[in-house]
């Protein structure tokens, strides 16, 4: 059979042959494309043309993206995202979803089984983003990642149509800011339990010098008195009596009264002293009626902060919260602490309304299909695979592979 191939081959099959062999091998690339023109031709444009009908028939959706004014810190936003996406919370968003007639987007909303799929529909991102964590050995490197705050938190919220996306966006938002407040009124919290902490501490620390001042007075005292001495008489009671009518009389200079009062007569000594002495029992009380409003305030505020700490992952709200505050106010028989309550109910009326989006009615812009540049990255592909498969086609394996080449 090999002879008699061999055979059937005339004098300008070799020459064609070795002509193609001596062709550079994109000319050669370039032949074979021409040659195979039609399968590559309709192999490309086929899959472009079923994309581009598939992408222009597609539904199209559309988006609106609501943004807040929020500085908040990883934790607390990792926090806030799985309060959000909680079984819970997306429970009460359906709810509210199902009374408007969006039944199809709240079904659509719990047959979402991850997160991702989820923030197809409903989206929440904090900017900027937050750096990336990486292993550091430097304290105050990591104290500084840990420290860093978002500045801006927005929800981006898609649908079928703007009405859609305006009835789904009133619950959702109206759900968020509802939840978003108590991060602050928890931060807030937080910031004064520390700082009742920090001042009750410094009251403790400075009390034991106060004591050990007002002995050293008392002790100052006794001694000075001494040194008048039980015995002096009417001499005594005479120099007293004639400081007493001259004292207008003195003018006594010095740049430190303090450090000089050792250079005054025994009678002044004797007073400056007692004005010590009561100028550090006024201290010593003071500081004691400080201590027992701090400490009270610590407790209250220690009572806040664990109801938003045991609610902060359910439904609880901000109004919520006030009320509590309110049940307090209520209870409270203290003045000052009743007065505090006052102005905590203000302030944290401030906070909540700090938690307000930027905007009430946001653009609502419909999400573009890319259908240009999809068409024609899937025509290039096809293109790229039907002359790939014309290459393997026209060079099959096996050892006359380079005969018929």
């Amino acid at each position: 059979m090999k002879n008699s191939d061999q055979k059937m081959r005339t004098p300008v099959d070799h020459v064609g042959a070795a002509d193609m062999r001596q062709e550079p091998a994109i000319l050669q690339f370039l032949h074979l494309l021409w040659r195979r023109k039609l399968p590559i031709a309709a192999i490309s444009v086929i899959p472009a043309i079923a994309t581009a009908a598939l992408l222009f028939l597609w539904p199209q959706k559309y988006t609106a993206t609501f943004v807040y004014e929020h500085p908040i810190r990883e934790s607390e936003y990792n926090v806030l995202v799985r309060r959000f996406y909680s079984l819970e919370n997306l429970d009460r968003i359906t709810g509210q979803l199902r009374e408007k007639g969006l039944a199809r987007c709240a079904q659509e909303l719990l047959d979402c089984h991850t997160e991702g799929s989820r923030e197809k529909l409903i989206r929440l991102t904090a900017s900027p983003a937050y750096p990336k964590r990486l292993q550091t050995t430097d304290p105050a490197t990591s104290e500084k990642i840990s420290a860093f705050q978002a500045q801006l938190l927005s929800i981006q919220i898609s649908g079928r149509s703007p009405k859609e996306v305006e009835m789904v966006a009133a619950v959702v938002t109206s759900n968020f800011e509802d939840v978003l407040p108590l991060y602050l009124i928890r931060n807030d919290l937080k910031e004064m339990t520390r700082r009742f902490k920090t001042m009750t501490a410094d009251i403790e620390n400075n009390r034991f010098l106060l004591d050990m001042d007002l002995q050293r007075e008392r002790a100052r005292l006794e001694k000075l008195k001494a040194l008048e001495g039980p015995g002096s008489g009417s001499s005594g009671q005479s120099d007293r009596a004639r400081v007493d009518v001259d004292q207008d009389k003195v003018v006594l200079q010095f740049s430190d009264v303090k450090g000089s009062r050792e250079f005054l007569p025994l009678a002044y000594q004797v007073r400056a002293v007692q004005s010590k002495i009561i100028d550090l029992q006024e201290t010593i009380q003071g500081n004691e009626d400080k201590y027992n409003y701090y400490v009270g305030l610590l407790e209250l505020s220690d009572k806040l902060l664990d109801r938003v700490e045991r609610s902060i992952l359910t439904n609880y709200t901000a109004q919520q919260f006030l009320s509590f505050v309110g049940e307090q106010l209520l209870a409270s028989k203290d003045k000052a602490q009743t007065d505090y309550l006052k102005s905590y109910v203000r302030k944290t009326e401030n906070l909540v309304l700090a938690s307000t989006r930027a905007g009430e009615s946001p653009v609502i812009y419909p999400v573009p299909k890319h259908l240009t540049g999809t068409t024609a990255l899937v025509f290039v592909v096809s293109m790229m695979v039907a002359a790939f498969a014309a290459v393997a086609r026209e060079c099959p394996r096996g050892p006359t592979g380079r005969d018929r080449l």
